[in-house]
């Protein structure tokens, strides 16, 4: 069968199937949604053979959407449809596993349409692995966020050719901005996939050459530049050290006694005054002649530590300065609370952000492709304070480009 098919069936007198349009919505971390809006079908899901690959069946669940305008022009302006999604309940957010629905800004929404007779599962259903019958697939980008209340979230959609507005050269040279998705080109995204030149894997892993072999090592780093360890690695307890102490450049302590103000669960404000604070040393000395390790020491750098794997158990705690609130592991991703939390799975929810985030400077970059490792053998390696030389991604600096 072929769309020939469909020319076929739009041909008749008679209306042969009920027309059915079907929604594919880029998430955040690059997955998709699938929804079919409710009074194109039973109650029930649709379902259809993925456009790439049609040996994988995609499941499209009823879903509230109102769009228009997805008429193709020969002449004038290209089309800009308008598509809306229901918010009732903040479902949206969860639909798209994020309440920052700002990110799906040049994310792409795919529009599917066929006839239901066309479905898996019906009468004129294809075989695994033989191409849908359906008409042309059109693939839009989320141009801007149009409205958002608590009924609905409206989006403005561009045709991926759409040029208005482009100016050229369409990189601007500013200082201190770089223009590319942090993670866009990420290695173990397939081509298809891939967007502008960061190429930073997103699971954080570099290899580092050492002799005949290469050490695989993950790297992650926050959005003030700090990195990110595990806190089960060897620290030296600064405090309890005695002033005569001797501590070497790149060794690696921890602090106990700082004060800050911690929100609860409940989000009552607790001033807590034994907070453990992790350092590196940058400047060789005794704890005499270092003084007391912060942000303004010179002498040290700060870095955070992540739990090696989540709990369901635990309590994960937040604070006000939110630069403090706690780190875990859990998957390929180190995950920061938004605010403390129990038994809730890190994601992208109003409980978790990503914990290594790109700052969007040139010490940014330095930090993650320059890293350079303590111990270049092992996988868990720390790393030094003196970066390695490093090549950027081309074109990561300088520039930046206008989003709308």
């Amino acid at each position: 069968m072929s769309t020939n098919d469909l020319i076929n069936d739009l041909q008749q007198q008679a209306v042969v199937a009920p027309f059915v349009e079907l929604y594919e919505i880029e998430k955040p971390d690059g997955t998709f949604a699938y929804v079919t809006p409710g009074e194109d079908s039973d109650g029930s899901s649709l379902q259809l053979y993925d456009y790439a690959s049609n040996s994988t069946l995609r499941t499209y669940a009823p879903y509230p959407v109102t769009s228009g305008s997805f008429e193709t022009k020969v002449t004038g302006a290209i089309a800009r449809p308008i598509v809306s999604f229901s918010n009732v309940g903040n479902n949206f957010t969860t639909l798209i596993g994020t309440t920052d629905i700002t990110l799906l800004v040049g994310k792409k929404i795919i529009r599917r349409t066929t006839l239901k007779k066309y479905l898996a599962g019906e009468s004129a259903d294809t075989e695994p692995g033989v191409q849908s019958v359906e008409f042309a697939r059109q693939v839009w980008t989320i141009s801007k966020i149009k409205s958002r209340d608590a009924v609905e979230v409206s989006f403005e959609l561009k045709a991926p050719f759409d040029l208005k507005g482009v100016k050229i050269p369409a990189r601007q040279i500013i200082s201190n901005a770089c223009p590319w998705e942090y993670t866009g080109a990420s290695p173990t995204l397939s081509e298809a996939d891939k967007c502008g030149g960061c190429t930073w894997s997103k699971d954080g892993s570099i290899k580092n050459s050492f002799g005949a072999s290469d050490v695989s090592q993950k790297v992650y780093v926050t959005l003030d530049d700090e990195y990110i360890y595990s806190n089960a690695e060897s620290y030296t307890d600064y405090t309890a050290a005695a002033s005569s102490a001797s501590f070497a450049v790149d060794a690696f302590i921890k602090t106990t006694g700082e004060s800050a103000t911690e929100i609860s669960v409940t989000g009552s404000y607790t001033n807590v005054t034994n907070l453990v604070r992790y350092w590196q040393v940058v400047t060789a000395g005794t704890k005499a002649q270092l003084g007391t390790p912060s942000e303004s020491n010179t002498k040290f750098q700060a870095v955070r530590v992540f739990s090696p794997s989540y709990s369901a158990s635990t309590t994960y705690k937040a604070y006000t300065d939110d630069r403090l609130n706690e780190i875990v592991k859990s998957g390929d991703y180190v995950w920061k609370t938004k605010q403390a939390t129990k038994g809730n799975t890190p994601g992208f929810t109003e409980y978790w952000r990503r914990a290594d985030e790109c700052g969007k400077r040139l010490q940014s970059c330095n930090k993650r492709f320059g890293f350079n490792a303590v111990n270049a053998t092992a996988s868990g390696s720390k790393g030094k304070t003196t970066l390695k030389n490093s090549v950027l991604p081309f074109g990561g600096f300088p520039g930046s480009k206008n989003f709308e």
